[in-house]
């Protein structure tokens, strides 16, 4: 009776332990989908955040430093063209009937091709004038304005005192003059390609160095007979 009474049990039970089985199969498979160690899994995606926000820092140091790059260029430039501009200026505004020859060199000397031409063809008129006249000049920069242009071009305005003198008017006179000059690239340099009055420009403002003298009173008039 014992015997009759164990075998229906343990077949009842048979599905039970079959379900149990299952259950922990699943349960284990479950298991294998995460790593054993989880920690450096963690590590893992901790190292390629790090390497890719140091490659998006390096990238975006590379385009800053560009660009930090191209402003200084930029601004050597603009200091280059300005001071070849303030140069080129004096030369223009400095000459004297003494020696006429010594200004042609000085303005023809680095100059393109085309502004060298320009003197050239002009020589005989301007150097009869300083002669004739007995000219002579002198300048002061006072300030440039340098204004890029494309191609490599800067155009630069220059403001300048030019005291000049004749024969007819032996005591200084200094006039306040606006030039444009044109500054070119050239090869790794830069060379003045054009120069003449600023367009737009007001007429020169003049002021005599000394102050004139007060005119003198007319002579009184002959007593009549």
């Amino acid at each position: 009776e014992t015997t009759t009474e164990t075998e229906p049990e343990a077949a009842v039970n048979a599905p039970d332990t079959e379900d149990s089985q299952e259950a922990e199969r699943t349960e284990n498979a479950g298991r294998r989908l995460w790593p054993r160690r989880p920690w450096r899994w963690a590590a893992a995606v901790a190292a390629a955040a790090v390497l890719a926000g140091g490659v998006f820092g390096f990238m975006k140091y590379r385009e800053v430093s560009g660009e930090l790059a191209q402003l200084r260029r930029q601004q050597a430039d603009r200091e280059a063209a300005a001071q070849l501009a303030k140069d080129y200026a004096l030369k223009s505004l400095t000459y004297s009937y003494e020696d006429p020859d010594a200004f042609f060199r000085s303005v023809e000397d680095g100059v393109s091709q085309q502004l060298k031409d320009k003197y050239v063809n002009a020589t005989d008129v301007l150097k009869s004038i300083m002669l004739q006249a007995q000219v002579t000049s002198t300048g002061e920069v006072l300030a440039t304005d340098p204004v890029a242009q494309p191609g490599g071009v800067y155009q630069v305005v220059v403001s300048a005192h030019q005291t000049t003198r004749n024969l007819q008017n032996p005591t200084p006179k200094v006039s306040i003059i606006l030039l444009q000059v044109t500054v070119s690239r050239a090869g790794n340099g830069w060379q003045v390609s054009d120069i003449g009055p600023k367009t737009g420009s007001h007429p020169p403002v003049e002021e005599q160095l000394p102050p004139p003298e007060a005119p003198s009173a007319p002579p009184e008039p002959a007593p009549k007979r």
